[in-house]
């Protein structure tokens, strides 16, 4: 795969025009769209001014009342602990030789295809969603830390990059039209929000009808690990932790790594069937789930890396088979899971 780098003599837009499409203003109606200035964002509408906060689009409502308490303390944790850091992926060609060669962002951006809008609500540094911009896609990444937005922005101004773009914004009121993204992307943040149901609500009126909704969370069951480790993770480092023993050599990274998987502030934990439940509430028909349920054609989807091959869904033993099972393989990762749906209604 060739690293598209979009490089130019002038600096790319901080927002494609694509995306500008898909924006309104925050809290306000559908109608009620987004003009680009050159410090900001202007609602013709209302006349209202929306600047950025140094180089980030920023379209952030800080939340009010129920929440407020545990969104402020995540949003201090990542603003102190950008997830994750950019140390050995200065160029745009080393960060897609990274993408390329993980299962998880390969099989997603096959999945996705060519031509498509999406939109990563929780995008941290932006790595995922650079990455995704490839084969033509517009990727919008938003996040509520301005810390890890400025390491996306810099990475995008640096490498001139077109067709990924970033802006503040609260989960629970976000600056995006409904039914306006091809997909739809929340990969390890909503168990950080204060409601991962209605979080995950708010995120999917943004799919378009027959686009694709992708969330991954903490596992119920896998999860277990982990917290266990938390407790005596003080007294030993990081060195009972699989990933800083195998996977990472740099110290700091291993640092970030323990910081957000023993220290964050606030998580919660989540079944199969909990996310089944949130897709018949929002209606978005089940395709898959990544690792795949064991007994059922998820398998054979899992073994082609097509994630989103419609599958079935399971029954109650074998989600419980499957995510006993996730006690001896993902538990030593971060027991994070992902599952799969469609929004139901005939894409336009």
């Amino acid at each position: 795969m060739s690293a598209d780098t979009q490089k130019s003599t002038a600096p790319p837009p901080m927002v494609s025009d694509r995306i500008l499409a898909c924006l309104k203003a925050p809290g306000g109606s559908d109608d009620q769209g987004l003009e680009l200035t050159d410090n900001g964002f202007c609602c013709p509408d209302t006349g209202e001014i929306y600047p950025h906060i140094g180089d980030v689009p920023s379209l952030y409502s800080p939340p009010e009342g129920e929440g407020e308490e545990v969104t402020a303390r995540v949003k201090s944790f990542y603003e102190e602990t950008p997830f994750p850091n950019y140390e050995g992926l200065e160029e745009f060609g080393e960060l897609v030789s990274k993408g390329s060669q993980n299962a998880f962002s390969a099989n997603l951006l096959k999945a996705i295809g060519y031509n498509k809008t999406v939109l990563e609500c929780g995008c941290g540094t932006g790595q995922l969603s650079h990455f995704l911009q490839l084969n033509n896609n517009h990727v919008l990444g938003i996040d509520m830390s301005l810390g890890s937005l400025r390491l996306a922005v810099e990475h995008k101004l640096r490498n001139g990059l077109a067709r990924s773009s970033f802006a503040q914004m609260n989960i629970f009121d976000l600056a995006v039209r409904d039914g306006s993204f091809d997909v739809v992307i929340s990969h390890g943040v909503l168990h950080h929000t204060f409601d991962a149901r209605r979080a995950f609500a708010a995120i999917a009126r943004k799919a378009k009808p027959g686009g694709i909704i992708m969330v991954g969370l903490y596992n119920s069951y896998a999860r277990i690990p982990t917290w266990a480790r938390s407790k005596i993770i003080r007294l030993t480092g990081g060195k009972i932790d699989y990933v800083v023993r195998n996977r990472i050599k740099d110290a700091r990274k291993a640092e970030t790594w323990i910081k957000d998987q023993y220290y964050n502030p606030h998580e919660t934990w989540h079944s199969i069937g909990d996310v089944q439940t949130w897709f018949d509430e929002n209606d978005i028909e089940y395709l898959n789930c990544s690792p795949a349920i064991l007994g059922t054609d998820g398998e054979a989807a899992e073994d082609t890396g097509d994630l989103f091959r419609a599958t079935a869904p399971g029954n109650s033993y074998q989600r419980v088979v499957t995510q006993l099972s996730w006690l001896g393989t993902i538990a030593r990762e971060g027991a994070l899971f992902d599952v799969i749906g469609r929004k139901k209604g005939m894409p336009e």
